[in-house]
């Protein structure tokens, strides 16, 4: 556990456990990557695990993106990541919420302020709600909101920018006479969209880009929400066929490490930009991605607007409503000027855009009042 923590410079990791009253083991795991720039911003995740190593796994590798996604964000916050490891074989209605959530609550405020906990695969506003109870440590309950809207604000200024990135780099006569500005304004109308998982990014997401003329391919487990797609237009295809659909982008929107060493020369897109965290499987998909000309987008610099929206009203302090929501959006937007300038470097420099943007991220965290501090360890890079 050690050697792991070292080779991904992890500060910390908090380990939790109780017996609920329904006679359930739970536990729940606080992994603090670094608190540099600030105090620890990452959603809790609640899920069922195989075994313990693949949660401590994910909530460190999570933790790790989240620092990553703070400094390139620039935003005054560290990185940090929460799993709650549900009992397995254990129906959903069977599991005390009320109970876990207030119990993890307590776990968050023992911290004391070095974490801020929010929303997450498998959690909710009112989990957020119950949390807020026990501590104020808590960036997505009622009274701050949902950051789903946020995230796929960016995701959408992400696919913007790795479109004309893209389009603009091919040598090709129609799109080198076309100015940047008027191929952002019709870049939808004429590319396909694949879009991996209709949660609740993902729906937001496919909707964006159906309304913005782009043909929506999507596929989910959900099939209530695949109908309410159909209706709008949105062709949908088997969970296991979204990924080697002939796009000009994939839209990852659900669970990481979809793309792997068994599948990565089977997809068949130009650009993969979506909301998913930790997309690929290692920092060697990348080169592959690279040298078959597929632009990936690092989703932890995509997807940052959730991370902008709850850090910007958690740190509010007494503005209005109106002008945080200007400074949310003013910050989201520049995702889209963040990725452009990545994208560039990766070309100058012949790196992947992965490795590049894992660079840049390092060395911000390390910068601290102008002074570059040496790292500790080697670099697990958060593919």
């Amino acid at each position: 556990m050690f050697k792991r923590m070292q080779s991904m410079q992890m500060q910390a990791v908090h380990c939790f456990q109780t017996m609920g009253p329904d006679q359930h083991e739970y536990r729940a795991i606080i992994a603090l990557h670094n608190t540099h720039l600030g105090p620890a911003l990452g959603g809790c995740r609640c899920l069922e695990y195989a075994n313990e190593q693949l949660a401590f796994d994910d909530a460190m590798r999570l933790a790790q993106g989240m620092s990553y996604k703070a400094a390139l964000a620039n935003i005054p916050q560290g990185g940090g990541k929460s799993v709650i490891l549900l009992p397995n074989n254990v129906a959903p209605e069977q599991i005390n919420r009320q109970f876990l959530f207030t119990w993890f609550g307590q776990c968050v405020e023992q911290l004391q302020g070095q974490y801020i906990t929010a929303m997450d695969v498998g959690t909710q506003v009112a989990d957020m709600d119950t949390v807020a109870q026990q501590t104020r440590h808590v960036a997505s309950a009622s009274n701050i909101g949902d950051p789903a809207s946020a995230t796929a604000d960016g995701v959408i200024a992400g696919i913007k920018a790795a479109i004309d990135s893209y389009f603009n780099n091919l040598e090709n006569t129609h799109y080198a006479k076309v100015k940047s500005h008027a191929l952002t304004q019709n870049i939808f109308s004429e590319k396909t969209f694949a879009v991996q998982g209709l949660g609740h990014v993902g729906w937001r997401v496919a909707k964006a880009l159906h309304y913005l003329g782009g043909r929506v391919i999507a596929a989910d487990p959900d099939v209530e929400k695949c109908l309410q797609a159909e209706a709008l237009g949105i062709k949908i295809v088997p969970t296991d066929k979204i990924l080697i659909q002939p796009c000009d982008v994939l839209v990852p929107c659900a669970l990481g490490g979809i793309i792997h060493a068994d599948n990565v020369r089977d997809l068949r897109c130009k650009i993969i930009a979506g909301s998913a965290n930790n997309q690929l499987a290692d920092n060697e998909v990348a080169e592959v991605l690279d040298k078959r000309g597929i632009l990936y987008t690092p989703d932890y610099v995509i997807n940052a607007g959730g991370l902008i929206f709850a850090s910007m009203q958690y740190n509010a302090q007494g503005q209005s409503v109106e002008d945080i929501n200007d400074k949310v959006s003013q910050k989201i937007a520049e995702i889209y000027s963040t990725l452009s300038a990545i994208f560039q470097q990766a070309k100058a420099s012949q790196k992947n855009v992965n490795q590049v943007a894992n660079e840049l991220a390092q060395q911000r965290i390390r910068s601290i009042d102008g002074v570059v501090k040496p790292s500790k360890g080697d670099v697990y890079d958060a593919a």
